[in-house]
């Protein structure tokens, strides 16, 4: 990512999120990142962690920054399509936001941190009725 998309995407974050916790990492090194905090309607507090080290030509990895479990307890470290999941790296689950014939270099990062927190919010959903994010979330191609 380049300083003028740097300077842009922490313009929409800090209009958009004031009251959320964020930190740019590295920008300009081979292992740029972000840090989010998000804080569901039920009141439980995620972060979650951007790797920009392709952004923003393709879509960033996106992990909540600790391993989740389903209802039932199984961990969700695995490729789900029902639970819009993808394989986990640093021991986190990988949330699956962007389908990639949707994907676009003029995705902001505010709009992959609102899809991020819908994920969140059916997540929460499943651990309440048991239905797979699938239940409440379409695909996207």
């Amino acid at each position: 990512m380049n300083y003028a998309r740097y300077q842009a995407e922490l313009s929409v974050l800090s209009s958009k999120l004031s009251s959320s916790w964020y930190n740019f990492d590295g920008i300009g090194t081979a292992t740029p990142s972000l840090r989010m905090a998000a804080r569901t309607n039920g009141g439980n507090l995620y972060t979650l962690y951007f790797d920009l080290s392709q952004f923003p030509m393709s879509i960033p990895k996106v992990f909540v920054t600790k391993m989740l479990k389903t209802k039932s307890g199984t961990e969700m470290r695995g490729c789900s399509a029902s639970m819009h999941t993808l394989s986990s790296e640093h021991g986190w689950t990988r949330i699956c936001h962007y389908g990639h014939d949707a994907w676009t270099p003029n995705v902001s990062l505010y709009k992959v941190y609102i899809k991020c927190r819908l994920w969140l919010e059916m997540y929460e959903a499943h651990l309440r009725t048991g239905h797979e994010i699938d239940y409440y979330l379409n695909h996207q191609a």
